[in-house]
């Protein structure tokens, strides 16, 4: 899994813009839930972000070959990922309830001709 990360604090309220190659969906394992929340952390740590983010945000995630192309099953493995009240500490938000605005794109395998 390969995640980079930025965060804009210039903007109200402030945008953490992820891209994540072959994102987990949420029906695996916790273990792999856990994992992603590692790589998460990682991205967030080599951009300089500080973690857990508290306070409001909007979240813009593009998944690159997501392991679903559904993207409820995506965005709530990354909620569950995210949050702070899940899991294993630290998570990367306080609160996954203060993020204000989601934005989701997806980019799949072209198809086998």
């Amino acid at each position: 899994m390969k995640i980079i990360a930025k965060f804009n604090e210039a903007v109200f309220p402030p945008l953490l813009s992820l891209v994540i190659y072959d994102a987990p969906h949420y029906r695996m394992h916790i273990r792999v839930i856990q994992q992603y929340r590692e790589h998460l952390r990682a991205a967030c740590t080599k951009a300089g972000i500080l973690t857990p983010i508290d306070g409001p945000l909007d979240l813009y995630v593009n998944f690159v070959f997501p392991s679903s192309p559904d993207n409820g099953n995506l965005y709530l493995a990354l909620e569950r990922a995210l949050d702070g009240k899940t899991l294993k500490p630290p998570g990367i938000v306080f609160d996954d309830a203060q993020i204000a605005e989601t934005r989701i794109r997806k980019f799949l395998h072209p198809p086998k001709k």
